[in-house]
């Protein structure tokens, strides 16, 4: 059965709206096909939860609406975290051996155009501020600080030593 929420003021679902929701959820569910039902369980009651659990939960959603051209077709090639969000940042010892404060879910990461992450991590804080009563001019700012932030992070960046695996050389190489 359809949320109220989702109900006009006549009463009637919006056939667009119906068909839009019922395309995520077959997609979610092709793309959940062959995982753990009861951990699926969970993951699902969590999406339900919350407007920023949802995104956090259906990463492919994201890059398949992405766009394919402009600064994403343009942008450097980085190792890209894939699912980056507020919730993927912690503390962790590295193979150099110092702790550092970074990125800490990397299990969805690729290469891919510098522009996507930044993209996902700004639709992360402008979908999380409603969740934590953050002010939209404060979540705005937030964004501009990540991006000046990430910014200046590349132009500084010598992640060599950090982890042997990607020591390697350029990506695009």
């Amino acid at each position: 059965m359809m949320s109220t929420h989702l109900r006009r003021a006549d009463g009637l679902i919006a056939r667009d709206v119906v068909g839009e929701l019922v395309d995520l959820i077959q997609k979610i569910q092709a793309f959940d096909r062959g995982r753990d039902p009861r951990g699926l369980a969970l993951k699902y009651e969590a999406m339900r939860a919350s407007p920023f659990a949802f995104p956090r939960g259906s990463c492919h959603l994201f890059y398949d609406r992405l766009p394919r051209g402009g600064v994403f077709k343009s942008a450097p090639t980085v190792w890209s975290c894939g699912d980056l969000h507020l919730k993927n940042f912690g503390s962790f010892k590295a193979d150099n051996g110092l702790v550092y404060f970074d990125i800490s879910d990397l299990d969805e990461a690729v290469p891919a155009p510098a522009s996507s992450k930044v993209v996902r991590m700004l639709s992360s804080v402008r979908v999380a501020a409603d969740d934590v009563t953050l002010r939209a001019a404060d979540a705005e700012a937030l964004c501009a600080l990540f991006v000046d932030s990430y910014a200046l992070a590349l132009a500084r960046s010598d992640a060599r030593g950090f982890n042997a695996a990607y020591d390697a050389g350029a990506l695009d190489g």
